[in-house]
């Protein structure tokens, strides 16, 4: 009696050239299918972090910023930067009919010099008033509101054992550090107006300032609105430009629109390339294993003389698609997997938009379609083999 439990294996080794060619072709498929998917759902998962952080209808301001500061592509690509308006204005949007709650926001950005720990956005805000920034910093910092001198950072923001980072040549203190937005938050220092009050001061004595001739408690580098229910947003922004002067606005759906954009066209890019690397990963497989068959007539025609019919052989044939396709998928998963989550910063500039690793379970469910794909493509193969076979005259 012939035994399945060892020829295949022994086959597959003894052609070990063919055997590596199936398994790069089965690699290449799952590589296709789990690395592209990863891709979609970690650009997705970043969009819906970026939103959900916003937390705010509109953003308003300084016209005179229109240079060096675009709300669209702030969240993906914009260098630290800072510019300030009168804390006036504050009261002047809040007057704006439709608008509902307003909270201000002071921006600062360190230095590479030596006075500072890195070169990094700051964002301030007014316990008071803020609905954006408290409700995720609770995620991450439950003690309350944060003292003078403590920060939360982003994920991006490497946190020392001392958990200290300097600006100005203020050591200020780390109490949290936020998970992955895959946008320029991910680079960003949280703290209150007492601290970055103190941060403005110390820049003007350092004369590190381009703002000097600002008093640090009236100014403010935006404004947060959320409009009241009902209201449109937009006719609220334009509304707002119109009644206060020297500002601009822009709404969220405005921020992420570009994000959006980014999402389909790289869903789109993705889609045409897992079809692609799969269709060629299916057919080179299928290719192979046809092929394989021509070569190993003498082979099959040895087990039919000592008694196997064409039920063992094809078997046969079968176990070694799904040895070789389940050893390929496998490496293909783990190399795709491996190769994102190192060069996650790298992916996000080549794909212009935010990359967020989904969690566990998303990249479970992921792995295990691909794989299922990789096993369809090999009972494909082993299909087309077995018809060969089977129109062969053994």
């Amino acid at each position: 009696m012939i035994s399945l439990k060892n020829l295949p294996f022994k086959n597959l080794k003894g052609y070990s050239g063919r055997t590596a060619a199936l398994i790069f072709f089965s690699a290449l498929m799952s590589v296709a299918i789990f690395g592209g998917s990863l891709i979609i759902a970690g650009v997705r998962q970043g969009l819906n972090t970026v939103e959900a952080r916003l937390g705010a209808d509109i953003m308003v301001t300084p016209e005179s910023a229109k240079n060096d500061f675009d709300a669209q592509t702030v969240l993906l690509q914009a260098e630290p930067g800072y510019f300030y308006m009168e804390k006036s204005k504050v009261d002047e949007i809040a007057k704006v009919d439709g608008v509902d709650l307003i909270s201000p926001q002071v921006f600062m950005a360190s230095t590479k010099a030596g006075c500072c720990s890195a070169r990094l956005q700051m964002i301030a805000y007014d316990p008071a008033t803020d609905f954006t920034i408290q409700p995720w910093i609770a995620d991450t910092y439950t003690n309350g509101d944060m003292g003078l001198m403590d920060v939360v950072v982003g994920s991006d923001v490497t946190v020392y054992k001392d958990r200290t980072i300097s600006f100005y040549d203020n050591d200020c203190h780390i109490v949290g550090q936020f998970d992955p937005t895959g946008s320029t938050l991910d680079s960003c220092v949280y703290m209150n107006f007492d601290t970055v009050k103190k941060l403005i001061d110390s820049s003007f004595v350092k004369g590190m300032n381009l703002y000097s001739e600002y008093d640090p408690d009236d100014v403010v580098s935006a404004v947060m609105v959320r409009v009241k229910p009902g209201a449109d947003i937009e006719e609220v922004a334009a509304n707002i430009q119109k009644q206060v002067s020297g500002v601009t606005t822009a709404t969220s759906r405005n921020m992420v629109s570009g994000i959006g954009e980014s999402l389909s066209r790289v869903a789109g890019t993705v889609g045409i390339l897992i079809a692609a690397f799969g269709l060629v990963g299916i057919l080179m497989t299928v290719l192979v294993f046809v092929m394989m068959i021509n070569e190993r007539k003498g082979e099959f025609e040895a087990l039919k003389a000592v008694g196997a019919d064409r039920k063992l052989m094809s078997g046969i044939v079968a176990k070694e698609a799904v040895m070789v396709n389940l050893a390929g998928g496998i490496i293909g998963i783990a190399l795709s997997g491996m190769i994102l989550i190192m060069f996650r910063s790298l992916f996000e500039t080549l794909l212009g938009a935010g990359f967020v690793i989904p969690g566990p379970g998303v990249i479970a469910l992921m792995a295990a379609a691909a794989l299922l794909a990789v096993m369809v493509s090999a009972a494909v193969s082993s299909f087309a083999a077995v018809r060969r076979i089977g129109g062969k005259s053994l």
